[in-house]
């Protein structure tokens, strides 16, 4: 059963809280891209590379994304969170999923500190 655009960023966001790498890891596709949203630059490309990142922010044990709100349209999810565990800041995140094939295929952030 494939899931829906929302239960699939449900899942991602669950699995993120619970740092469990390899379930997070299986909602993303092989070749995944990951990107700034308004400079554009790519953060990373492709599973090993995505693995590598989220393997290192998971070791952060206090790491907790807060979704204050969610937007679908189609198969797009736009998720507005509140990140903490990273230091003393607190993250405000906005991350666009965009959902192929049933894995979320590009991920877009735009992120700002709010200490």
């Amino acid at each position: 059963m494939t899931l829906s655009a929302v239960q699939l960023a449900e899942k991602q966001l669950d699995a993120y809280n619970n740092h469990d790498l390899d379930l997070f890891c299986s909602c993303f596709s092989d070749d995944v891209e990951v990107e700034l949203l308004v400079e554009g630059d790519q953060l990373m490309q492709g599973m090993t590379a995505f693995r590598e990142a989220y393997a290192d922010r998971f070791s952060h044990p206090d790491l907790h994304a807060k979704l204050l709100n969610r937007i679908a349209v189609g198969r797009v999810v736009i998720d507005e969170e509140e990140v903490t565990g990273l230091g003393d800041d607190v993250l405000h995140v906005m991350a666009i999923y965009e959902m192929e094939h049933g894995v979320i295929k590009k991920v877009r952030f735009e992120r700002a500190s709010s200490k």
